[in-house]
């Protein structure tokens, strides 16, 4: 059964892939437009929050969800801004603050099997001029 579901953003209906939440048409919208906030603050890495919405004509609803994504960060420690859904406490980006965080994924644990037999790793890096030719496994 295929699934079906409705766009967050224009309320179309699109079938998911299971990363995003909304159709492949807004999700191509939004990437130009964190594309032109990331253009932009690397002209001006100071710019505060309503710089960025004044002059790029993009919400502050929309930046507070990069900034929950951990896809942009707030420079200003205690910036009265972007708050810690947990305990409230004032933070550069994400959900949590640290201790938040570490209390509620202290009773996780991640599950590693070691298995020598394995020719490459899983891990992944950027390339450099020191490395072999071939790319890194995934």
């Amino acid at each position: 059964m295929i699934d079906i579901v409705t766009c967050e953003i224009c309320g179309k209906l699109y079938n998911p892939n299971g990363f995003f939440k909304v159709c492949p048409m807004c999700q191509e919208n939004d990437e130009l437009d964190f594309k032109k906030i990331k253009d932009y603050l690397n002209l001006h890495p100071c710019a505060k929050i309503f710089d960025v919405v004044t002059d790029l004509d993009i919400s502050v609803k929309k930046i507070k969800r990069y900034l929950r994504e951990s896809r942009l960060e707030i420079l200003e420690k205690d910036n009265h801004f972007l708050f810690c859904e947990s305990c409230g406490k004032s933070i550069r980006t994400g959900r949590y603050c640290d201790e938040c965080y570490k209390s509620h994924h202290k009773n996780m644990k991640a599950v590693y099997s070691d298995n020598s037999n394995t020719k490459h790793s899983n891990s992944i890096r950027f390339r450099t001029d020191s490395h072999s030719k071939r790319a890194s496994s995934i």
